[in-house]
């Protein structure tokens, strides 16, 4: 499901401003936490860290809580929708950031180690070509504009990558529920 305009256009852009120069970019991890740029090639800050939210408290734990108050309410939409989903906890915010022959291969958010069942992600912004959401080895794909929420269900019947970014920088922060 993608619930558009849950974030505001000035929220995404102060996340982008407020991370984009940062020195704490590191190559996401697949996995065993192991780089693999055949599989993934993002760049990723771990945005709920107390490390993290520390180098600039007063703006960083606003933009957590924009984000925090706008999946929980995407959160609730999904339940509502789907009565038989139960989320008890959700997990740390992790920022995004897919620059020009970036993507994530197929895949799917739950394993065995971290069973997850409930993938939210965020579309910061929408002035990039490529990186388009692909479900199903291509059968669906899904472009969300800025300020959008995507929710599914992390599980094997979910599997999906982001595809290519062509041109620019694609940012989103991602979460899972449990």
């Amino acid at each position: 499901m993608v619930f558009e305009g849950l974030l505001s256009d000035q929220i995404c852009d102060q996340m982008i401003a407020e991370f984009a120069a940062s020195d704490e970019w590191k190559p996401a991890m697949v996995g065993d936490r192991v780089v693999e740029p055949d599989i993934r090639r993002v760049d990723v800050i771990e945005i709920s860290k107390r490390s993290v939210l520390e180098r600039n408290p007063g703006v960083r734990r606003r933009l957590e809580q924009a984000l925090y108050t706008a999946a929980l309410g995407a959160v609730r939409r999904y339940e509502n929708q789907f009565p038989h989903c139960r989320i008890v906890e959700g997990q740390p915010f992790e920022l995004l950031r897919y620059r020009a022959g970036g993507f994530y291969r197929t895949h799917t958010d739950s394993f065995k180690r971290v069973p997850r069942s409930l993938s939210c992600s965020f579309a910061l912004n929408d002035d990039f070509d490529g990186g388009d959401w692909s479900f199903f080895g291509g059968d669906y794909t899904l472009r969300p504009p800025k300020g959008s929420i995507v929710l599914f269900p992390s599980n094997f019947l979910f599997p999906h990558e982001i595809l290519e970014v062509r041109r620019g920088t694609r940012y989103s922060v991602v979460t899972w529920m449990i």
